[in-house]
């Protein structure tokens, strides 16, 4: 592992944290998929170093760095176990997130029967806008995150648009919202970036520790590392030191 994919590597200093999570469901294996019992003890520990949580509905171009630590939690794709166990553990906490969705994916959930759905596997589950709005509903802010998953960086520029544009308005007219951010499918960010300055571009671990002013369109995040819970109060406990940075 390079030092920059390291995820003990948060954000810069006087940013928040960003943590991005696929799933929560023990069926699945993934390196940013958890059991709900170890996404409770991640909520824990994070929460306990460097909460209170970021609101998503104040993620935005016009952010402004906090005064103290915060974390903001973002999920990718919008699998369906979002809502069905990753939630209610979310609620326990008082949490909100933001919620980078593959639109087309879920307007196939949206017309898929329930029988159908009932039989897929977690990793083809996926919301439906409908349930997409019940999460919004409860506080947690749905983005986006391209119309098909596709690599960006293999697409001609005019086709990488067309993904990213009509994601984003995919989102504004079901949520009857702009989308305010974009999470770019596997980290990847085309030479020529296809995302418009009026929102900011998520990244993965795959992008530099920056202000968000600096790189608004390249905006660091890291996970929490599966099965490997013992060390994270140790990670949470340097993410914090890492906010400080010459402010300590």
């Amino acid at each position: 592992m390079t030092p920059l994919a390291d995820p003990a590597l948060g954000s810069a200093p006087g940013w928040p944290l960003v943590l991005y999570f696929h799933h929560v469901n023990p069926l699945v294996r993934h390196y940013t998929s958890l059991d709900p019992d170890d996404f409770r003890r991640g909520l824990e520990n994070v929460l306990q170093h460097m909460g209170p949580a970021l609101e998503p509905a104040d993620v935005g171009p016009d952010f402004r760095p906090p005064d103290e630590p915060r974390v903001l939690f973002t999920f990718d794709d919008g699998y369906r176990d979002t809502l069905t166990l990753a939630a209610p553990v979310l609620a326990e906490f008082d949490v909100r997130v933001l919620l980078f969705c593959t639109t087309e994916r879920l307007d196939r959930a949206s017309v898929t029967t329930p029988q159908e759905r009932a039989a897929l596997p977690p990793r083809e589950s996926y919301l439906d806008w409908a349930e997409a709005g019940r999460l919004a509903a409860d506080g947690h802010v749905l983005s986006a995150h391209t119309r098909t998953h596709p690599r960006l960086t293999e697409l001609d520029p005019a086709s990488a648009e067309h993904e990213v544009e009509g994601s984003l308005q995919d989102v504004a007219e079901r949520t009857g919202h702009p989308a305010r951010s974009f999470a770019y499918p596997y980290g990847l960010v085309p030479e020529v970036n296809p995302v418009p300055s009026t929102v900011l571009g998520f990244g993965t671990v795959k992008s530099l520790p920056a202000s968000w002013t600096a790189r608004p369109l390249e905006i660091r995040r890291t996970y929490l590392p599966v099965g490997e819970t013992d060390r994270w109060p140790a990670m949470a406990a340097e993410w914090r030191e890492q906010w400080y940075g010459s402010r300590c």
